[in-house]
């Protein structure tokens, strides 16, 4: 092994040069009768579709879209939660030749997405009104307010409406409606397929732009680092990466999928197993917090023997903590690693009951995939040295949507091989990449930057304690200090002075190199935590509220 922090798992199969409309086509044609998507509401009803019945209706739906002036590589519009009906918007959009722009559907007044279809000069929406028309404002707000101008967009609702404010198509009018006379167009491997809607530094949505090709790649390599998948669960939004649709077409595998409000409850957990044992599944894909739920709720959760075959999880930095679901839940544990911009990095394989997690470590590369750590200057660190992480391989991202000076800065300058992660982190001399945190996380105290994840990850062991994040806050002489926000277990008096004699016990600062180590200086307790919509915590708005708390100047 090179002394260079550098992996490389090469490919162990030519690259499938095809698109997601050959797979679907491929998967009608092999598994006609064969359920594709199967969802289940939260009143435990089941609505499912073959791969045939999929690709017919998407035909519809894409010659509807081609007769209206949809033109390969056109941007279509798609809003709202996951349906059925939205997966057929979805591949209807591909085999007409046109690209999926992914909107999420928690934007206010849907401002950012009413940029973003500007941006993609979209014609064409598929808009989901909601039950009872509750997201109908919402629509609304993506048209002009004034009654005297025309409608921006052409809109295609997902499921019946009363409203009679929008003007609009119905999906149910037009996936059955074949149009003999029209022709759908080819579609090549390196077309753009999907532009997945990301968070961005300035406030403002990157565009991320991936291609037929890149979907393909990615989930191949992963395919055959899984175990044979017969049925899948995941809740994600269709509007992510980590809940596209791509995924189950490629692996030509069912996928059972629910509302994803249903997973940010306690009581929604409970209601996910139910569904899971019912559907007879085998994997699923799910959030750190969802694990949380299920080891806390375990007691509370009948447990008949039945157990899912594995549970991949990722997203942040994952303990060993999320293993206590093995043997419970599952027969087998891993973890991914990646993002939107790289798609597929990294994978720990296959824990099983016994086994240890070190914290952050996320395995190997894919297959095809290589991983390097660099220090600030771009140079390579050696084995064991943390720093930045960066990936290159053939399925990271095409770029940033209509932003050339963004899509430069997210690759080195070496001929945009390597995409920067963003992430800091080390290669152990076994081979494996452990993730330490985000460069943008880390604490600057006095000109040693401190890792938010590991104090977390010491904090966390305290008892009592249900939640803690470790976050920055101004400081006039350190320019930033440590403070831990936590929230304690219901019922236990844990105080401020109580995490701060904990941390005191643990954090060895007097014996660090510069006198200071990573012993926090603040501790803040809170009731709840402010979240993003992926469930995380919203680091900044943290920050903010804590510096508030201490009567600190916020910058």
């Amino acid at each position: 092994m090179s002394k260079w922090s550098y992996l490389h798992s090469p490919p162990t199969l030519p690259n499938s040069y095809s698109s997601l409309n050959d797979a679907i086509k491929r998967n009608a044609e092999t598994s006609p009768n064969t359920e594709a998507f199967i969802y289940r509401s939260l009143d435990g009803a089941r609505q499912s579709i073959t791969f045939s019945d999929l690709y017919e209706k998407s035909r519809c739906v894409a010659k509807y879209l081609i007769t209206s002036g949809v033109s390969r590589q056109d941007k279509v519009g798609v809003f709202g939660p996951n349906t059925i009906a939205r997966i057929v918007a979805e591949f209807g959009i591909l085999l007409a030749g046109g690209v999926v722009l992914q909107l999420n559907i928690d934007v206010k007044n849907a401002s950012d997405a009413a940029d973003i279809l500007d941006k993609g000069r979209c014609r064409i929406v598929f808009a989901d009104p909601g039950e009872n028309d509750v997201l109908i404002p919402v629509i609304s707000s993506l048209e002009n307010e004034e009654t005297n101008k025309k409608q921006k967009h052409q809109i295609i609702f997902l499921r019946k409406s009363s409203s009679k404010k929008i003007v609009h198509t119905q999906i149910s009018d037009i996936q059955s409606e074949d149009n003999a006379g029209t022709v759908l167009p080819e579609v090549y491997p390196e077309d753009d397929a999907i532009i997945f809607t990301t968070s961005g530094s300035t406030g403002k949505p990157k565009m991320v732009v991936h291609s037929h090709l890149n979907f393909i790649g990615a989930f191949e390599s992963y395919v055959r680092t899984m175990q044979e998948t017969k049925k899948s669960f995941n809740n994600r939004p269709f509007c992510w990466l980590g809940g596209t649709l791509a995924i189950p077409i490629v692996m030509g595998s069912p996928m059972v999928f629910t509302d994803s409000n249903l997973s940010t409850t306690v009581d929604g957990v409970k209601t996910i197993w139910k569904i899971m044992k019912e559907e007879d599944v085998d994997s699923a894909l799910l959030m750190p917090y969802v694990l949380h739920d299920l080891i806390t709720e375990q007691d509370n959760i009948e447990d008949d023997g039945f157990r899912l075959q594995s549970i991949t999880t990722g997203g942040q930095i994952i303990d060993d903590l999320c293993t206590k679901v093995l043997g419970r839940f599952c027969r087998s544990f891993s973890v991914g690693y990646g993002s939107t911009e790289a798609m597929a990095g990294t994978f720990l394989p296959a824990l099983h009951p016994g086994d240890h997690l070190e914290t952050g470590n996320v395995g190997t590369p894919y297959n095809g995939v290589e991983v390097r750590i660099v220090d600030p200057e771009g140079r390579p660190t050696k084995i064991g040295q943390i720093g930045e992480i960066q990936i290159r391989s053939s399925f990271l991202m095409k770029e940033y949507f209509a932003d050339e000076a963004m899509t430069k800065k997210a690759f080195t300058d070496d001929g945009h091989t390597w995409l920067k992660m963003e992430d800091l982190g080390l290669i152990t001399s076994s081979g494996e990449l452990i993730i330490r945190g985000r460069v943008k996380d880390n604490i600057s105290r006095g000109g040693r930057n401190v890792l938010p994840a590991l104090v977390d990850d010491v904090v966390q062991h305290l008892e009592g304690l249900r939640l803690v994040a470790t976050v920055a806050v101004p400081d006039a002489r350190m320019y930033e200090e440590v403070c831990v926000c936590f929230i304690a277990e219901e019922g236990v008096d844990l105080s401020p002075s109580d995490v701060q004699r904990y941390c005191e016990e643990k954090f060895s600062n007097d014996r660090s190199s510069d006198g200071m180590g990573s012993m926090p200086k603040y501790f803040v307790r809170f009731d709840d935590f402010p979240t993003l919509f992926t469930g995380k915590p919203d680091k900044q708005d943290l920050r903010r509220r804590a510096a508030g708390r201490l009567n600190l100047p916020v910058r």
